[in-house]
């Protein structure tokens, strides 16, 4: 195996790029177990109140991530996810013009490995989201084990991520007023094993929750999208 090194000039910018990745892959890899791991050993340690009082929040907290999370607008809107964008880089088009008065699903494709499209685009405003859907709020659905972690479930939910389940979905689809979009993975995780350059091989077999949802939940229902 030949293994290129980066070249020892690559400029500030671009370093900081590639670290803005690198945090963002930790954090979809290694941060939910270390977060588990660092909930258990605070037990066994002279911090182990913080365990006992998180575990009282999380009793509290528990049906908030089905009830819309918890999103901070200020973590969408770090510089961080700015270098992240010109890693890639990662640009958002508009092609259509949404109602912010009005419920949406979004339906994205591919998946990828780690959704770096979408979570660029829907849980970040690196691109522009906010400006070019003016009162529009995304809501991107993920796996809900995820929502299991201690203490990372917090960190998901203020970037704007929610549970992959009908209810979570529902309950955005149906708040009165609109300014939700919902953003659906329409493949589901299984796509990233056909994950290539190039290619787009999209998976609907036993995949058809999103159109129910549209359906059930009527107009203007559901809009395709590439991220």
């Amino acid at each position: 195996m030949n293994i290129q090194f980066a070249p020892t000039d690559l400029p500030l910018s671009r370093r900081l790029q590639t670290a803005s990745v690198l945090q963002w892959v930790f954090s979809f890899l290694g941060l939910a177990p270390s977060c588990i791991v660092l909930f258990f050993v605070l037990m066994f340690t002279r911090f182990w109140l913080v365990s006992v009082l998180y575990s009282c929040w999380w009793f509290i907290d528990w049906e908030t991530p089905s009830k819309g999370g918890n999103r901070v607008h200020f973590l969408s809107n770090l510089r961080v996810w700015d270098y992240m964008r010109d890693y890639f880089p990662v640009k958002l088009v508009k092609t259509v013009d949404l109602d912010p008065r009005q419920n949406y699903i979004l339906g994205f494709h591919p998946h990828g490995i780690l959704v770096a499209g979408a979570f660029t685009n829907f849980c970040t405003y690196a691109t522009g989201f906010r400006k070019l859907f003016p009162g529009l709020d995304s809501f991107l659905l993920m796996l809900p084990l995820w929502f299991r972690a201690p203490f990372f479930r917090d960190y998901i939910m203020m970037a704007g991520l929610i549970p992959s389940d009908k209810e979570s979905a529902s309950y955005l689809l149906r708040r009165q007023g609109g300014g939700n979009a919902v953003v659906i993975a329409v493949g589901g995780a299984p796509e990233a094993l056909d994950a290539r350059p190039g290619a787009f091989t999209i998976l609907l077999a036993n995949k058809k929750g999103f159109i129910k949802l549209a359906m059930e939940h009527g107009p203007p229902g559901f809009d395709p999208c590439l991220s």
